[in-house]
């Protein structure tokens, strides 16, 4: 569920910031497969992919990539969903990392922002 609920997030954000493309990448496997077969269940995890899905439907003048990530690769979220003990209040961080999470993103090679 957090991850589904976290996905929604950044799809929002995403939409309200005008991307025209997206790469959607979870390690969540289940979730993956209800955002690339929807189906009509009723359960939490249905009703936040469809809503998920019709953000991403609106995004749709771009390209939009759902991809399933092994967790392995995917350390960088899980030290942001394990942390929110360090801060007081919800951000989000779109032009630099929180300096809590570069050293994770070096380690994974990933470009960081001064």
């Amino acid at each position: 569920m957090a991850e589904a609920l976290a996905a929604e997030f950044g799809v929002q954000l995403a939409n309200q910031l005008g991307f025209q493309s997206l790469v959607l990448e979870v390690d969540c496997l289940p979730l993956v497969e209800k955002l690339r077969h929807p189906d009509s269940n009723h359960t939490e995890l249905g009703v936040i992919s469809r809503r998920i899905i019709s953000f991403l439907q609106e995004t749709s003048s771009g390209r939009v990539d759902i991809m399933h990530a092994r967790r392995e690769a995917n350390n960088a979220a899980h030290i942001m969903a394990h942390s929110e003990t360090r801060w007081d209040s919800r951000e989000v961080w779109i032009d630099r990392p929180p300096i809590f999470l570069v050293d994770q993103l070096i380690l994974d090679d990933v470009t960081v922002a001064a």
